[in-house]
């Protein structure tokens, strides 16, 4: 009955938990038996022998590896490195934590041009491995010249890719393939122009699909806090690192071929202006509010930043606020699916803080230093500076007195 619903708080407090008094869960139990009925004449039979089978093949299943059954079947969002029965997953670079588990079958696509040095570019900016490379093409750069922060950084935004190849190749001519890291010297190649496109990928519990796909549900939306270099003032060259949490949507999800060696999963994104008051606003109940209508960048420019990892990315839905036109309320789900509080705290991966620039403060406050003019070997004599200037400046007058006599 429609009215019911009212009476259930009151059945509740009166009964107590429905298990306990409801015949809803054996009457399903009753359903499940009911439907192994095969031959009406003899319904017990047809019911024990299903029963039978049943327990048969839970007991053998518990003692089979690498096929699927009822006791091992993935979740739904599965995302973890070892799927039972699947042979289509590509194979990860040891440079990269595992990130997550590609649904469905791939589609062609080409990287080309500006895009394609986007997304190599993301690749070695977030490889904890080539952070020493990037440190050796800045102290290059640097080199009897001296340059501020925010010229390096656009520097090797546009450069740093194509001086990481020739450096590697020199390598190998001097001391051969054996000497660099085999993933390595495939990744400073680049990626081929022959990719691959993804229609949903699992990752952290949570599946993400591309904006044009997702019409029915709402599992493109991506919120991400990184580290970001901001200026104090627009005259500063010295760029200020600080978290700053993005806002977007995922456009694709594109696999990158390093040679057939390994493959690397990014996601190609559209972020709202999070710097503007045009694009993201907090309301007077704390919520955040998002403008679509107002992107940070259309990545039509060398030094824009589409891609992340799919580890990267938390899923977050947005709702139409009727209140303003054209803005959204984010809302981020508590916890993926399949992932329950149990009280027991799950273990955290630590990430590879990315490299930047202003990590090089240290090297360039060695390199202005490297001329010292104070002995070590002798011990040191302290000298007033208040004493010291009088009695030079009480020197300097003697002199001139003097050459005035003369």
């Amino acid at each position: 009955m429609v009215h019911l619903v009212m009476h259930l708080a009151t059945e509740a407090k009166i009964g107590g938990p429905v298990c306990y008094r409801s015949m809803w869960f054996t009457e399903r139990y009753l359903g499940r038996l009911k439907s192994n009925v095969r031959n009406k004449a003899h319904p017990e039979g047809s019911i024990a022998e299903a029963y039978l089978a049943d327990e048969c093949m839970t007991f053998c299943s518990r003692y089979i590896v690498g096929f699927e059954t009822e006791h091992n079947l993935p979740s739904r969002n599965e995302d973890s490195e070892e799927l039972v029965g699947r042979s289509d997953v590509p194979r990860r670079s040891t440079l990269f934590p595992h990130a997550g588990n590609p649904v469905g079958n791939p589609g062609n696509y080409v990287l080309r041009g500006l895009e394609k040095v986007q997304a190599h570019r993301y690749v070695l900016f977030n490889c904890s491995d080539v952070n020493s490379y990037l440190r050796a093409h800045a102290d290059e750069m640097t080199h009897r010249r001296n340059l501020n922060v925010d010229t390096i950084e656009r520097t090797q935004n546009e450069k740093f890719h194509e001086w990481f190849r020739a450096h590697i190749k020199k390598l190998e001519k001097e001391n051969g393939i054996n000497g660099i890291k085999n993933d390595i010297r495939w990744l400073s190649r680049g990626p081929v122009n022959a990719a691959r496109r993804y229609r949903a990928f699992n990752s952290r519990g949570f599946r993400f699909r591309p904006k044009r796909l997702d019409k029915k549900t709402q599992n493109s939306g991506v919120m991400v806090t990184a580290k970001t270099s901001r200026y104090a003032t627009a005259g500063n060259a010295n760029p200020v690192l600080r978290d700053v949490t993005y806002y977007g949507r995922v456009i694709d999800i594109v696999e990158l071929n390093y040679s057939g060696q390994f493959s690397v999963v990014l996601f190609k994104c559209e972020w709202i202006d999070v710097f503007s008051e045009e694009g993201i606003q907090k309301d007077k109940y704390g919520y955040t509010l998002v403008n679509f209508s107002h992107l940070m960048h259309k990545g039509d420019k060398i030094e824009h930043e589409p891609f992340i990892f799919p580890d990267q990315a938390d899923q977050v839905f947005y709702v139409e606020d009727e209140h303003n036109p054209g803005w959204s309320v984010v809302m981020k789900q508590p916890r993926p699916r399949d992932v329950y509080d149990i009280g027991i705290e799950r273990a955290v991966d630590t990430e590879t803080e990315p490299f930047h620039v202003s990590h090089l403060g240290e090297m360039f406050k060695r390199k202005n230093n490297n001329q010292y003019w104070v002995r070590t070997d002798v011990e040191g004599t302290l000298v007033d500076a208040n004493i010291a200037s009088s009695k030079e400046e009480g020197q300097n007058h003697e002199g001139c007195g003097e050459e005035v006599e003369t």
